[in-house]
């Protein structure tokens, strides 16, 4: 499948939180169903590029792999569905594509790509006319009185024992709802950053903010509640959402009510804490 990214002009290059967002979409677009009624998702993803795409990700391509295929791990646990081997994400260059532009090809384990087997391109042979049998020759007959040595009785020839047949079971669909956690910082496809650069980086586990000690970020503010926002994942981007807090939580200096999506550069305000957003 191949589409153009919204908003982004030809002589621009990806970002890899838009490539994870067409990476999720490619998990929902060709879940399967197997022959027991379960839903059974891709686990091979091959990512082509653009030249001037793949040139730009090279330093990080290694990093981003793991990412990219733990936050698929991460989706495809959460939405229930099952997978017969590990996800492997792999890159590769199509200079056919324009800047700015993707496909995704995806791939089930154990799918086999052509039903049936090509025709053979050799003509087949002509048929063999019958020729009639020729009777063999009769024996001549024993002269008056002469014995006939008794013929040998004829013994069939002895049948190998042959070893039965080995059969492989296919294996079953491998549920992944046990897999450990990734953690944060393998899936995080964002951040947010303070004034002095302190950075918390962001995946798909909600990250809590406010004066609690118990928050993943503590903002030492007076003005900021003990539980105030949180930051979370949901259809493959980052929003933020107020926990009733007192005093509330703007964005872009706007007031936001329950929660918002967030953008690259967006400015989140908790009394007088600033946090800039940041995709990866």
């Amino acid at each position: 499948m191949a589409f153009r990214l919204p908003g982004r002009n030809q002589s621009s290059t990806l970002r890899p939180l838009e490539i994870g967002r067409r990476l999720l979409r490619a998990v929902d677009d060709n879940i399967d169903i197997d022959v027991k009624g379960r839903r059974v998702a891709p686990d091979r993803y091959s990512i082509s590029l653009s030249e001037p795409d793949r040139a730009a990700l090279v330093d990080d391509e290694s990093a981003l792999i793991e990412e990219l295929a733990a936050a698929a791990t991460s989706y495809i646990r959460d939405e229930g569905l099952n997978v017969l081997a590990a996800i492997k994400v792999t890159f590769t260059t199509d200079s056919s594509l324009d800047t700015g532009r993707l496909s995704i090809t995806t791939t089930i384990s154990g799918q086999s790509t052509n039903d049936h087997p090509p025709a053979s391109s050799q003509p087949a042979p002509p048929p063999v006319a019958e020729t009639p049998a020729q009777e063999s020759p009769a024996p001549p007959e024993a002269p008056a009185g002469a014995a006939i040595p008794p013929s040998e009785p004829e013994v069939a020839p002895a049948t190998a024992d042959l070893p039965p047949p080995v059969v492989t079971p296919a294996p079953e669909p491998l549920t992944i709802s046990d897999a450990p956690q990734p953690t944060p910082a393998r899936v995080a496809l964002g951040a947010i950053v303070q004034r002095d650069g302190t950075r918390h980086p962001v995946g798909s586990a909600p990250l809590t903010m406010g004066r609690a000690t118990s928050n993943n970020v503590q903002i030492a503010d007076g003005q900021a509640s003990r539980q105030h926002a949180e930051i979370r994942y949901e259809n493959g981007r980052h929003l933020v959402a107020d926990l009733n807090s007192t005093n509330g939580t703007l964005v872009n200096d706007q007031r936001i009510t329950g929660s918002q999506q967030l953008n690259h550069g967006d400015i989140i305000t908790i009394g007088s804490t600033e946090f800039r957003y940041e995709t990866s």
